[in-house]
């Protein structure tokens, strides 16, 4: 991700229940517990965050 974007801050933020959300700017752009069209949760795919951001 640093590598695509250079100005990016990324932060991990610790707690319970497994969320995994990427937030631009106070967009959240992925949530892997509230994804559509998916039987489960999961965390992206290689590329996939890169992909999102771009399409913003």
């Amino acid at each position: 991700m640093q590598n695509e974007f250079k100005d990016a801050q990324i932060s991990q933020i610790e707690k319970s229940g497994g969320h995994f959300i990427v937030e631009i700017n106070g967009t959240i752009i992925y949530s892997k517990k509230d994804l559509f069209n998916c039987e489960v949760d999961r965390f992206p795919h290689e590329g996939e965050i890169v992909k999102l951001i771009k399409t913003m």
